[in-house]
């Protein structure tokens, strides 16, 4: 199967940045997932700060799923 992305330049130009761009997305999502799991599994925090950080994370996460992606 192949598909073919098709947009009417320069109208669409933000568009087929986003669609050329996806992939570089993903990895900085995932990198900031990995940066908060390692603050979370490897750092010394207060109730406070960890407490934060699990929010975000799980935040992060809820937003992923209801929008169907996965950055793994």
């Amino acid at each position: 199967m192949k598909a073919i992305l098709t947009f009417d330049l320069p109208e669409e130009e933000p568009e087929f940045k986003e669609a050329l761009n996806g992939g570089m997305f993903k990895y900085v999502l995932w990198r900031i997932d990995q940066h908060l799991r390692g603050k979370l599994k490897y750092e010394s925090l207060t109730d406070c700060e960890h407490k934060c950080y699990s929010e975000i994370r799980e935040e992060l996460h809820k937003l992923l799923q209801a929008n169907n992606l996965d950055i793994e």
